[in-house]
């Protein structure tokens, strides 16, 4: 075996449990929503499950690029040795523009489009404030279920727009009432449906 299989194989073998760990990590997050539970392990689980699909694919097409050429080259008559190196390029030359495609949504979901604030008060409770990326008019309170699950209570207009959320000086004050303070608005959070 020579040093591109050798590499090729350890990538490839490195690949597969970067992908297996996506995949718990997204049937974890899907059966949190399943709960109405949001996942949130510093960032969002979906967010961090999309980072880990990438990072699988690079790994493995690094390892496929040290691979398929080594072992093309061991195939001993010519003929066919040429046939299937055409055969293995016309499908990497049509399969980059798709996967290309594919990355560049991945790589959005990854970077996620809009802001998760987290905002923890003195007691270590805490809220995660969702505001979407475009216009920011939407924003959405969770509040703690456990350490990484949170769940929607309210959506607050009252904070959206214009500054973003994420640059307000939010605070949380717990006590009679859960109170989120952001900029001069002051919101109640509480186990509202989450349809207000």
């Amino acid at each position: 075996m020579k040093w591109r299989e050798v590499w090729g194989a350890v990538l490839l073998g490195t690949a597969a449990p970067v992908a297996g760990c996506g995949l718990a990590l997204e049937s974890a997050d899907r059966a949190a929503a399943n709960q109405g539970l949001l996942l949130f392990v510093g960032v969002r689980a979906s967010n961090l499950v999309y980072g880990l699909m990438i990072l699988a694919s690079f790994i493995a097409a690094a390892g496929l690029i040290f691979l398929i050429p080594a072992v093309i080259r061991r195939i001993p008559r010519k003929a066919l040795r040429l046939g299937v190196g055409w055969t293995a390029g016309l499908a990497v030359a049509a399969a980059v523009p798709y996967l290309g495609i594919i990355l560049i949504f991945a790589f959005l979901g990854a970077v996620g489009i809009g802001d998760d604030v987290r905002i923890t008060a003195g007691d270590g409770s805490s809220v995660l404030i969702s505001q979407d990326g475009f216009d920011g008019d939407r924003v959405i309170i969770y509040a703690q279920h456990d350490e990484y699950h949170y769940k929607r209570v309210r959506n607050a207009p009252e904070i959206a727009g214009w500054p973003r959320v994420k640059d307000q000086d939010c605070r949380l004050e717990t006590g009679e009432a859960t109170t989120l303070t952001c900029g001069g608005v002051a919101l109640t959070v509480d186990q509202q449906t989450p349809g207000t």
